[in-house]
């Protein structure tokens, strides 16, 4: 993925960031003139056009299963959902992600992230190029890193914390996730189903090989730049509903990091369609919501079960009427 930046790839699909209590990612502060501004009032502000964001319907003889795409970091312009998205999920008796945050402990979390850290004898600047070295410090230090601390971590870890500061720098956070806002909702009132666990998620990216994650690492810190445009692009994307653009986002230069396409999307898209069509074939409503990428593209999960001869068709808001003449 040589223009792909992780961290859009994160965003898209892969959940373990939400696990981790670090308190990592801020609210931007409001534009000029908005200062006083109601947080309602400032989200209508931010937002030029109407969210569409993605939803599929799949229906079986017995049930319907409703697919939300997630960013598992969100932004204050995502909200509010429309309302065909929080119908959907009113008229589901279980809410099933890919992971729930508050399953996973602080301690659990630091033990996990601990199995990417190097011995005290090795380092990350022993398996990344010349060029990361000297220009990682003054990266991270932009973003609040220390590069020593980061040093200690191997390239898939690190690769974690620095997507969580440039998600944090376009403006996005966690707490806007949206899967976070259904389980927020959901807790008391909905049964929650996780698909995967923090284990299984780390070990599925710690599994991507060292040397396509330096390569990500390297193209983040030499073009900066590019890197808030893909995060630009991927949110506009959700934003419009536009399931092609986030494919397109995934798919460009896949070729040049096969084993991160096959481990974080190819591999987990399977047993989500699987995990869905076992959905599809009980009979309570469900609402599953996973990362936007896993839905999308000729792998995706919606292409799966419309294979396996599923009705699946996605869900947009209803044209505004007319304003009167």
């Amino acid at each position: 993925m040589a223009k792909l930046r992780f961290a859009a790839l994160f965003a898209l699909a892969f959940g373990f960031l939400h696990a981790q209590d670090t308190q990592v990612v801020t609210l931007p502060a409001p534009p000029p003139g908005q200062a006083g501004q109601s947080a309602a009032q400032a989200v209508a502000s931010a937002r030029a056009t109407r969210v569409v964001g993605l939803l599929w319907k799949a229906t079986s003889a017995t049930t319907t299963v409703y697919l939300a795409g997630s960013l598992h970091f969100g932004s204050q312009d995502m909200y509010p959902l429309p309302d065909e998205m929080e119908a959907a999920f009113e008229r589901s008796s279980i809410l099933v992600v890919e992971l729930d945050p508050s399953a996973v402990t602080s301690a659990m979390a630091g033990a996990l992230m601990s199995t990417g850290m190097y011995p005290p004898s090795d380092s990350l600047w022993n398996h990344v190029s010349e060029r990361t070295r000297s220009l990682l410090p003054g990266f991270a230090a932009e973003r609040g890193l220390n590069a020593e601390m980061l040093a200690r971590f191997k390239p898939w870890a690190a690769s974690l914390v620095l997507s969580a500061k440039m998600l944090e720098s376009a403006g996005m956070r966690t707490e806007l996730g949206i899967d976070v806002h259904f389980l927020d909702q959901a807790r008391g009132s909905k049964r929650i189903e996780e698909l995967e666990t923090a284990e299984e998620q780390i070990q599925a990216f710690s599994g991507v090989p060292e040397r396509e994650l330096a390569r990500s690492i390297e193209k983040a810190v030499t073009d900066p730049g590019h890197t808030d445009h893909v995060l630009h692009t991927m949110r506009t994307a959700w934003l419009n509903g536009d399931a092609a653009g986030i494919e397109g986002i995934l798919t460009e230069d896949a070729r040049e990091s096969p084993e991160t396409q096959k481990r974080l999307i190819d591999d987990r898209n399977v047993r989500m369609a699987a995990a869905a069509e076992r959905y599809l074939h009980g009979s309570e409503p469900c609402f599953v919501v996973v990362g936007a990428g896993h839905l999308v593209g000729k792998g995706g999960v919606v292409s799966r079960l419309a294979a396996k001869g599923f009705s699946v068709k996605q869900v947009k808001p209803a044209a505004p009427a007319p304003a009167a003449k």
